[in-house]
Order: structure tokens, then C-alpha cells, then sequence
């Protein structure tokens, strides 16, 4: 019996054992594992703006962190700064007025910074703390407080804490070590990434090194080639006046010469001629004895020289020069530059450019180059006055050679010219002008091949089928026939873009191969207006017949190993298009099923809905003063799905406009402004019925529209939308500048709120042409009541750029909270448009 005993004591202790060895096992695992997501994060992301979120994730995952943040020393100023914090119940105001208060050196954060060591607080103990003056606690009581120190070369630089609000959610020995082997790893991925960052400013300063130095190579052979030009001059053989008129044609390519004259000088008989002279103010340029005159001066001098009307007056006063007769009926020049030509040493002439009126003034830059210049012209003046004769008879007597060559050039573009139409005759549809079979089908392998290699370079064939072909060859005969072919090239032509082909495969079948495909909307936007404009009737000799278009689109896909598949996929869709009705587009890919297909309307009619709410903060006035409200519906099986994207689709389990007036409007009044997203289709159809029950409602709303709506938005649907702002409510935009800012659209309309895109604001931070852009945007709505909104990570450095560049307003989708609604709340559930029929 003692032996049993004995033995099931030894089990116990056995058991126990291993389970402490499984425990510690899974928490070395965990630690591991998170060690490594941040050695994959500093490796990955590109700024410490996003390291900050990534760390925080990587904690979510194994202990509470909803809210978190980092504080590290700066030696600048001898401070504790916060550069990351996200908190679910304080908003931004609180770490920004801490920062300006310097409180953080009495808080909590502060002690842990002052004593190097890692501190756990419970509510009770954090209210000691501040009754006994050991610090000061900021914000809302926290359940549970956890702070950790972050070290670097063996000091103290920062701390890193988290916080819970649950009294359910302690932090327990396991998660108190992995907080602190993250806060030990922290300044190393820190400088990790820094380093990145540090590399890619070298590189963007020796960019810009090679920027100037291609500019400065740009200079010297813009130089070059004014010198090739005029060096040229001298191998051919033309009269005094058409040479001249030829070096003044190059010179005024770079430098004003509207009046420019050459003056040469005769020593021997002391005499000033000018063989060339174009002025609007005068024509005496006749020969005079050398004298007291502006060209002279240049010539005595012997270098450049740069007049204003004050120099010559001036010099005039000192006796150096002496004003010509011309000058008492015509003005003085505003802007004169001469420039002496040398031969041998010696003077032998100026080039003068000069401007009346203060037309132009005269530069260095001009002076630089017409100087580098002046020697090369004195060079091939001299040459070309001397050897005149003799180039005239090396020109005779070249002439039979010349011919010779003329005619021989003459034959080979005749050979090339009948080359390219033979060509051309081959891969081109004799019709239309447009590709034809065999082309298309050269540029689609290309294409599939380029796509192979390179994933990012997706492409898209449209497979477009006439209706109602037969019919006009049958009313209106095959010439008519003909001219609607041709006439369709040319409108399909209008739609697509330079980049793309356009091709004929035969009868009334034409395919378009899309290239460079930011998007898989493009491609669906250029079949719209190929669908639009094939709705216009065909005429001619005054009979009109409605035609129209049938279009399938197949995606590039991993899984395309030919171009006969694509052809196949998209010529297939074609046809369920034509079997669905004219005038319709279907996708060949079965990856572009609309997500809400996914999901069964019993799941949606079960579903719990609830609110992801997000406070616009005015950075100024360290405030909200407007709540982003985003509805998701939790399903039974737990996931959550956001309903915007669900009424966008115009999911068939949801009447959108019931659903918004009897599920989501009863729970969203409060005191601030209410941003709610508004789908274009009902600004159509049901706008009337949806305007008449939103006029017994809570008016402080802004309904947004998206950036991608916009663009399709019809007249009708724009009217509507300014009347809902005639209502009293506001409007605004969403995803602005996802693709491209269409400064037309976002001007065309009354917009109260226009909210810049996620992935648009973080370029602000480097890019300049997004900064250029926003500065666009802003100058064209200063004047206006439009508000400019950015989105982005609750992040100090990030808002400190937004106030640079103008922007006051922001949306953090970090700093986002959860209202659930009860199930007493929420017992009707959404309209189902199957229940109508």
C-alpha cells in the first residue's frame, strides 16, 4: 500500500514537472516568434513610422496592447518625447499635452526611465503612487500599467509601456518577459531601420549630385551643339546674306536675337561694314570710317561689353562714345551686348544682339554663351568670306556625285518604303487599318511572357462582339456594312489609351489588349465607354440603325500559360455577356467573383451590428470635431464584415436604402458631425423615396461618396447630391488621390470634407511631387468651405508634417473604438430585397 502511495506521489511530481517544461517550452516559442516578426519588420519597412504599429501588432498577438506607447530620451533638449501612442480611450490630446507640459518626466513612464527597471502597477498601486507624490498620472485610470526600459550600448534611452482598462486582462510573468525581450531588441531595430533610412538620403543626395552634373553635361552640350551647327555652316557654300541669316537662326535658338547685327572691321582702310543687319528700329547700316560708337568701343576694348541705356548715356558724358545720327529718330537701345570676333589675335569684328523697350535684358548666362561661341563664329566668318569662291566650285564640281547619292537614297527609301508596306499589309486589317490576327496575338505573347517575369506588369484582353452587324449589312448593304466597321475603329480607338492595341479579328469581332494595369477597374472603366458610345446609332443616307457591344475582359492570371487560354477565357465571357443581354461586360477570371458572393444572405440577416468609430481630430485646437462611423456586422461564425463594402456591391440580402434609414440612422446621433458613406446608386433611382425619409432625420451628417464614384457620377445623380447639401447635410469625398487627383471633379461640386487616402499621406512624408499635388489641392480650396482631411498613424513626427504642408484636419484609422449594439437593439433585421419580390 505505501508503494502505491509512493509511486502515484512520484507520478504527480512527474506530471507537474512537465507541465512546467510544456509552459516554459511555449513561452520560449512565443518569444522566438515574435523575435523574429520584428528582425522581418526592420528588415521590411522603410521608416520608423511604421515600425512602431508593426511592434505593436506583434505584442497584440500574445498579451494586451490595444494601448501602447513609446518614449524615447532625446539629448537635444535633455527631454522624454513621445514619438508612437495609441490609446482606446484617450485620444491625441492627451499625449500632446503632456509633451508640452513636460509631464512625462513625473509619470510613470518617467520612473521607470529614472530607474532602469521594469514596473508592473495595479490601479490601487498607481493611486498610491500619486498620493505619495512618487508621480503623476495622466489621462484616464488604467486597471493595469506595465512599463519597460529600453537600452542601448548599456544606457537607459527610452521606455516602452502598455496599458489595460480590463480589470479582466492582467499581465501575467510570461507576457511581462516578452514585453521586455521586445523593449531589448527595440534599439536595434531601431537602428536597423534608421540605418535604411540614413542609406536612402545618401542616395537621394547623390541623386541629386547627378541631377546637377547632368544638367551641367546638359549645358555643355547644348554648347556643343550650337558649336557642331555653326561648324557645320562652313562645309556648305551660300551667299553673304543667307550665311548670316543662317548663324542668326542658331544663335536665336538659345540666347533673344530678334536684333542682331555682324559689324567687321577693315584696318587697312579704317572702315566699319556691316554685311548683316536685322533691326526694328533702323536700317542705316551703311559703311562708315571707324569712329566713336558703341562698336567701337568693343572693338578698342576688345572683350564682351553690356550696355543699358544708362551705361551709353553715361559713357556719352565721359566723351568714350559718341551717339550716331540714326539714334535722334530712334531710341536707344534698352539691352545691348556686342561680342569682338577674333582672327590671328586680332579684332577683326563684332556680333551685337541688343533689345528696345526693355523687351529683354541681357544676363551673364547669355554673355557666357555667346562669348564660348564668338570664336568658333569668327572662325567660320572668316573662312566663309575668304574661301566663298572656292566652295562654290568645289560645289560644281560635287554636283554629279551629289545627284548620284540622291538618287541611290532615293532608291533604298523607295526598297525601305515598299518594305514597310509589305509589312504593314501582313499584320494589319486591310478594313480598318487597325491589327490583325497574327499581330495581336505576337504583342499578346509578348505581353503573357513580360508578365511571367514580372508579376506587377498585369494586363488585360477585351473581347468585344457588334450587335445587331447582321442587320445593317442586311438593311443597308455591305458598303454600309464597311463604313460601320471602319467608324467603330475609329470610336474604340477614342476610348483606349496610347499604350494599348486595338485589333480586328474578323467579321464584327475586335480585341483590345490592355497593358500597364494599375487597376482592374481600368479596365472595366474603358469597356463602360465602349458600351456608351456603341449605344449612339449608326446613319447613313439618312437611315439609322441601333448597334451596340457585347464585351468579355480576361485578367492576366498565374494559371495563363498561352495565349490561346486568354483568347478562349475572354471570348468565352463574350458570350455569357451576349447570352445575358446587349450592351453588357462579364469577367472571363472566376477571381473576380464580387466577394459578397461569398457570403449567404442567412449570415447577413443573423449578423450583429456594431460601430467602428474614428475621431477627426483638429490638430490646432487638439480636439474632435467630427466621428467617422463605419458599420460592420459580426456573423455567427465570428467574422466581421464591413457593411460599406457590402452596400457598395449592393449585396442582395441588403435593401440599401432601408438599411440605412430604419438600421444604421437610429444610432448614430450625437454632438459632433457624423460621416456616413453614401453609394452612388442611390443618388439614381431610389434618391426620391431615400430624400423624403432623410428629411425627418438628424441633419449633422456629411454622406461621402468615393474618389472611383465620382468620376461615373451622371448629371442626375450631381444634382442630387447638391441637393442633399441644400437639405443641410454636408458632403464630401473619401480616397482622394487613391490613383490621381482629378482637380476638375473635386472642384465641381460644393464639397464640405475631402479625405486624402491611406497610401497617398504616406508619401507626403519624401515624396515631392505628392507634396506638390496637395499643394495643388489646398490652393484650390482655400477660398471655399472645403475641408482637407489626411489618414494616417497616430504618429507625432507624421502630424508635424501635415501642419507644414497646410493640413490641420486628420483620421487615424489606428485610434478607432468598437460600440456593439445589444441584441435588443438590433432584433429587426437588415431589409432583404428577395422578401419584396
Amino acid at each position: 500500500m505505501d508503494n502505491a502511495l509512493t509511486y502515484s506521489a512520484s507520478q504527480q511530481r512527474k506530471i507537474k514537472r512537465l507541465k512546467s517544461l510544456v509552459k516554459k517550452y511555449q513561452s520560449s516559442l512565443q518569444t522566438q516568434n515574435a523575435l523574429l516578426q520584428l528582425s522581418e519588420q526592420a528588415s521590411k519597412v522603410s521608416e520608423l513610422t511604421l515600425l512602431y504599429p508593426a511592434i505593436q501588432q506583434i505584442l497584440e498577438s500574445s498579451l494586451p496592447c490595444r494601448n501602447f506607447y513609446v518614449v524615447l530620451f532625446n539629448p537635444s533638449i535633455g527631454e522624454l518625447e513621445l514619438t508612437y501612442f495609441v490609446d482606446e480611450v484617450d485620444g491625441i490630446h492627451l499625449p500632446i499635452q503632456a509633451q508640452q507640459a513636460g509631464m512625462l518626466d513625473n509619470s510613470l513612464t518617467g520612473l521607470v526611465f529614472k530607474t532602469g527597471r521594469t514596473k508592473l502597477f495595479n490601479k490601487k498601486q498607481i493611486e498610491e503612487c500619486e498620493i505619495k507624490g512618487i508621480c503623476r498620472v495622466m489621462g484616464t485610470p488604467c486597471e493595469y500599467w506595465l512599463g519597460v526600459p529600453i537600452h542601448h550600448d548599456g544606457k537607459v534611452i527610452g521606455v516602452m509601456a502598455t496599458q489595460s482598462y480590463d480589470v479582466n486582462q492582467p499581465f501575467d510573468e510570461s507576457q511581462i518577459a516578452l514585453f521586455e525581450t521586445i523593449a531589448f531588441y527595440f534599439s536595434t531595430a531601431v537602428e536597423r531601420v534608421k540605418k535604411r533610412q540614413c542609406m536612402a538620403q545618401q542616395v537621394e543626395e547623390r541623386t541629386e549630385q547627378l541631377r546637377l552634373e547632368v544638367a551641367r553635361n546638359q549645358e555643355t552640350i547644348r554648347k556643343q551643339n550650337i558649336l557642331y551647327a555653326i561648324s557645320k555652316l562652313a562645309t556648305k557654300s551660300f551667299n553673304n546674306q543667307d550665311f548670316f541669316k543662317r548663324v542668326h537662326s542658331i544663335i536665336n535658338e538659345e540666347v533673344y536675337a530678334k536684333n542682331l547685327f555682324v559689324a567687321l572691321y577693315d584696318r587697312s582702310e579704317n572702315i566699319i561694314s556691316c554685311p548683316y543687319a536685322v533691326d526694328e528700329m533702323s536700317s542705316d547700316y551703311h559703311p562708315r570710317t571707324f569712329s566713336k560708337g558703341l562698336t567701337e568701343f568693343v572693338i578698342n576694348s576688345g572683350k564682351t561689353e553690356l550696355f543699358d541705356q544708362n551705361r551709353i548715356l553715361n559713357e556719352v558724358a565721359r566723351g568714350n562714345i559718341e551717339l550716331p545720327v540714326k539714334f535722334n529718330s530712334s531710341p536707344l537701345p534698352t539691352s545691348w551686348i556686342g561680342v569682338p570676333l577674333y582672327h590671328r589675335q586680332q579684332v577683326i569684328g563684332i556680333l551685337v544682339c541688343q533689345a528696345f523697350n526693355d523687351e529683354y535684358r541681357y544676363k551673364q548666362s547669355d554673355i557666357e554663351l555667346i562669348s564660348y561661341v564668338s570664336e568658333q563664329i569668327s572662325n567660320v566668318v572668316v573662312k566663309h568670306i575668304a574661301d566663298n569662291q572656292l566652295e562654290q566650285r568645289v560645289k560644281e564640281k560635287t554636283a554629279e556625285l551629289q545627284q548620284a547619292n540622291i538618287h541611290l537614297q532615293l532608291q533604298i527609301e523607295e526598297r525601305k518604303k515598299i518594305e514597310r508596306q509589305l509589312f504593314h499589309d501582313a499584320h494589319h486589317d486591310n478594313l480598318t487599318g487597325l491589327a490583325n490576327r497574327s499581330l495581336f496575338i505576337s504583342q499578346l505573347d509578348k505581353t503573357l511572357q513580360r508578365n511571367k517575369r514580372d508579376k506587377s506588369h498585369c494586363f488585360a484582353v477585351m473581347f468585344i462582339d457588334l450587335d445587331n452587324f447582321k442587320d445593317i449589312n442586311d438593311t443597308l448593304g455591305h458598303h454600309a456594312g464597311d463604313q460601320f466597321l471602319k467608324s467603330t475603329a475609329n470610336a474604340f480607338s477614342t476610348c483606349i489609351r496610347e499604350h494599348d492595341l486595338l485589333a480586328r479579328f474578323g467579321g464584327d469581332e475586335f480585341v483590345i489588349l490592355l497593358t500597364h494595369l494599375q487597376h482592374k477597374d481600368e479596365a472595366k472603366q474603358i469597356a463602360k465607354r465602349i458600351i456608351k458610345i456603341m449605344n449612339k446609332p449608326f446613319c447613313i443616307n439618312e437611315q439609322c440603325i441601333k448597334s451596340g457591344a457585347s464585351i468579355g475582359i480576361a485578367y492576366s492570371n498565374k494559371a495563363y500559360v498561352s495565349t490561346d487560354e486568354i483568347i478562349r477565357d475572354a471570348d468565352s465571357a463574350m458570350y455569357q455577356a451576349k447570352k445575358s443581354g446587349k450592351g453588357t461586360i462579364r469577367l472571363a477570371s472566376s477571381e473576380h467573383i464580387p466577394r459578397n458572393n461569398l457570403v449567404s444572405a442567412n449570415e447577413i440577416n443573423t449578423g450583429q451590428l456594431s460601430f467602428v468609430k474614428t475621431k477627426i481630430i483638429n490638430l490646432q485646437k487638439d480636439k474632435g470635431i467630427a466621428t467617422y462611423f463605419n458599420p460592420h456586422l459580426t456573423l455567427e461564425s465570428g467574422s466581421k464584415i464591413s457593411l460599406n463594402h457590402l452596400l457598395q456591391e449592393q449585396h442582395p440580402a441588403i435593401d440599401y436604402s432601408d438599411y440605412l434609414l430604419n438600421q444604421v440612422m437610429p444610432h448614430i446621433v450625437q454632438n459632433d458631425t457624423v460621416f456616413l458613406q453614401l453609394h452612388a446608386s442611390i443618388l439614381a433611382n431610389e434618391f426620391e423615396h431615400f430624400s423624403h425619409q432623410l428629411a425627418k432625420s438628424y441633419r449633422d451628417i456629411c454622406w461621402l461618396i468615393t474618389d472611383s464614384n465620382l468620376v461615373e457620377l451622371s448629371t442626375r445623380q450631381i444634382e442630387n447630391l447638391q441637393l442633399l447639401k441644400k437639405m443641410g447635410f454636408k458632403i464630401g469625398v473619401i480616397e482622394v488621390a487613391r490613383q490621381q487627383i482629378d482637380l476638375v471633379k473635386l472642384t465641381s461640386v460644393e464639397f464640405d470634407y475631402l479625405l486624402l487616402d491611406l497610401s497617398f499621406c504616406r508619401k507626403l512624408i519624401n515624396e515631392k511631387l505628392a507634396q506638390q499635388q496637395l499643394a495643388a489641392l489646398i490652393s484650390l480650396t482655400q477660398n471655399t468651405a472645403c475641408n482637407i482631411v489626411a489618414t494616417g498613424p497616430a504618429i507625432i513626427n507624421f502630424q508635424s508634417t501635415l501642419k507644414k504642408l497646410g493640413v490641420i484636419l486628420f483620421l487615424s484609422p489606428l485610434a478607432q473604438e468598437t460600440e456593439q449594439l445589444s441584441t435588443v437593439e438590433t432584433k429587426q433585421k437588415p431589409h432583404s430585397k428577395s422578401a419584396e419580390q
